[in-house]
């Protein structure tokens, strides 16, 4: 349970969902569209995963590439390489080692033909204030992840009742859309009050969006490199 909380918490931040959330926050009286991204993601996102349970079936451990089917040293190495990884998206000095290479690169391809800078596809369809834009990119948006295939691995190897699974299934969308469903929930009982605090969390997600993306991908290595550990040292 607490691996998969986890997993969800890392999809709840995963970068297209996050910035799809953000978009969404920062239009006016987004309530409606709050819903519309809600519901077309829960849909999505609990019919998929019930239907990839129902098709692996008790060969659901190949959904899983975490800690089961990795040997102690490999697990070792990839709790490493996501440290890694959350330390470079997670910090200014990694961001900043991130931003000088990709400048590096733009100037070794100088010699290409300039593209011109667009914004996320999320952003510009999201940036027409439609309800059933809104719908279709969270169905988009919430197709499934890495995170959630692990978290399927998991469910489906267990010895789950269909009904545990389907609670399961329930729990780990809850948590992965908890970023709409919070202020959708303001929205409901407080309008004017979330109204003004909306800003403000859109802001903040803006400044602190790659830095919680970089302390999931820390927590989840630390997670793995002390089981391989574990495993090494018997």
């Amino acid at each position: 349970m607490a691996q998969i909380f986890l997993l969800a918490l890392g999809s709840a931040v995963f970068p297209a969902l996050l910035a799809g959330a953000a978009v969404i926050l920062s239009r006016d009286k987004p309530a409606r569209l709050l819903l519309a991204f809600w519901i077309g993601g829960l849909m999505t996102s609990i019919s998929s995963g019930i239907a990839i349970l129902v098709i692996f079936g008790e060969h659901a451990a190949a959904l899983d590439h975490g800690s089961k089917s990795l040997s102690p040293v490999n697990l070792v190495l990839a709790g490493i390489a996501a440290i890694l990884l959350g330390t470079l998206v997670g910090t200014k000095r990694g961001r900043a080692l991130l931003d000088g290479w990709r400048q590096r690169r733009k100037h070794s391809r100088g010699s290409e033909k300039p593209k011109t800078d667009k914004a996320p596809w999320s952003e510009r369809m999201l940036g027409n204030g439609s309800v059933g834009v809104a719908f279709v990119a969270g169905a988009i948006l919430n197709l499934p992840g890495p995170f959630y295939l692990i978290a399927l691995g998991d469910i489906g190897q267990a010895d789950y009742s269909q009904l545990a699974e389907l609670g399961l299934i329930l729990f780990f969308n809850v948590i992965m859309l908890l970023m709409v469903e919070v202020p959708m929930i303001g929205y409901l009982f407080s309008p004017e009050a979330t109204d003004r605090r909306v800003g403000q969390f859109a802001a903040w997600l803006n400044r602190n969006g790659m830095r919680i993306v970089g302390t999931i991908a820390t927590l989840w290595g630390a997670s793995l490199l002390g089981k391989g550990l574990r495993d090494i040292l018997g």
